[in-house]
């Protein structure tokens, strides 16, 4: 599996379980309508296959600019969102009609909030995944372009997660479909624009997955995670610019579908060989290295991460609070009870400064379970310390005995 540099982080499927655990049973009942809704959505053939093509075909260069796109690319992957944007921004100025450059800038906002879990930038994100749809489908009324479906068809995909973070299901429904079917289209057109199936896998993927009672009541919803996967690493092989926000994707859902192994492989194979690597990575790296019981680098890393997040000017205190959450679990898994203890009580005290409406929730836990998994540990640990006191006290008294019996 071939490794490539350039892509953009996306996440349109981290935030789904800190949806589904904040919400109500009726909630839960909508989204099972909103996933009914979707079975239809089979618009050809292709969208629910795996392509057989030669390890060495990619998708074809589309757009005029692509060199420019690649750059700036790459300074997303690189967390360098400033010098990204004004690439972006110029070959906005030089092709004023073209979905392409909103698309990525939208990309970049998104990638930028998610790397450091805030919503600063949620208004620049709307309006460019606006511009993108609309310049998209005014460009398609006279030309029917595979790659201005694709990008409409993208655009739609990020609008539909926020619709669907906000409770607007009908919303999230139509412009999910509308999305798939974009995507379906710009496979009709151009068969090899592999690109489009990390999309489709993610829709695969995460349609079933993370909601045992989705499961249970939309019982007859074909379970198409193994597609999804498939899809999702054909997309690192074959792709030309998702391949590593296709690594990001497939880390993800193989940690949700418990393949721990996999996930470790993608990540050393893509994301781990970038020069610098953002909270993010860390933070993936991390929580991979907690299912293999790694305590000493799980606690390594996510003080790391933790001291990252304290030298930035953007500060967000979830963040923050998992990371010494995380941090305690490993010194508590080793045994330094006093130490975690500490990390436990400055969590627990910054975690009430938390501004939900400016920041973000992770890939894995909402907030609201952190918080829950913070008390918890707190009095396992304070009880483990109590017993370990009583027995150093214990012992001490037998000593005194046994000598006081000499």
């Amino acid at each position: 599996m071939k490794a490539n540099p350039f892509v953009v982080k996306g996440r349109i499927q981290y935030s789904r379980e800190a949806v589904l655990q904040k919400y109500s049973i009726t909630a839960t009942l909508a989204l099972v309508l909103l996933l009914v809704l979707f079975v239809p959505l089979a618009y050809s053939r292709t969208i629910s296959e795996v392509p057989d093509v030669a390890n060495d075909v990619v998708t074809p260069v589309g757009p005029i600019f692509h060199d420019s796109l690649l750059r700036g690319i790459e300074l997303v992957f690189n967390d360098q969102l400033e010098k990204s944007l004004a690439i972006f921004h110029q070959l906005q100025q030089t092709y004023p009609d073209h979905p392409a450059p909103h698309f990525f800038q939208a990309a970049a906002y998104q990638s930028w909030m998610s790397n450091f879990r805030l919503n600063r930038y949620q208004k620049e994100l709307q309006e460019n995944i606006q511009l993108t749809i609309s310049k998209g489908n005014k460009l398609l009324k006279h030309n029917e372009d595979p790659w201005s479906h694709f990008y409409v068809g993208a655009a739609y995909g990020y609008r539909a997660l926020n619709r669907f973070q906000k409770h607007d299901w009908i919303g999230a429904y139509i412009d999910g479909k509308r999305g798939i079917k974009s995507l379906s289209k710009a496979l009709d057109k151009e068969p090899n624009l592999f690109d489009v199936y990390l999309g489709l896998g993610l829709y695969h993927y995460w349609r079933t997955a993370r909601s045992p009672f989705i499961q249970l009541i939309a019982f007859w919803i074909p379970d198409k995670r193994e597609l999804g996967l498939r899809q999702l690493e054909f997309v690192i092989d074959h792709g030309l610019y998702a391949p590593n926000q296709a690594s990001y994707a497939l880390v993800v859902s193989y940690f949700d579908y418990g393949q721990y192994e996999k996930a470790m492989r993608i990540y050393d194979g893509t994301i781990g060989e970038k020069r610098t690597l953002t909270c993010t990575d860390l933070y993936y790296k991390g929580r991979l290295l907690i299912k293999f019981k790694k305590w000493a680098k799980v606690e390594t890393l996510f003080k790391i991460i933790s001291q990252q997040l304290e030298e930035s000017a953007f500060v967000s205190v979830g963040y923050q609070v998992e990371c010494k959450y995380w941090t305690a679990f490993a010194l508590f898994r080793q045994n330094k009870l006093s130490k975690a203890l500490e990390f436990v009580k400055d969590a627990k005290a910054q975690s009430g400064k938390r501004n939900p409406d400016l920041e973000g929730e992770g890939p894995f836990e909402s907030f609201k379970e952190i918080k829950k998994r913070l008390g918890r540990l707190s009095e396992i640990i304070t009880v483990q310390n109590v017993k370990e006191k009583a027995s150093q006290e214990e012992l001490i008294a037998k000593k005194i005995k046994k000598t006081e019996h000499y």
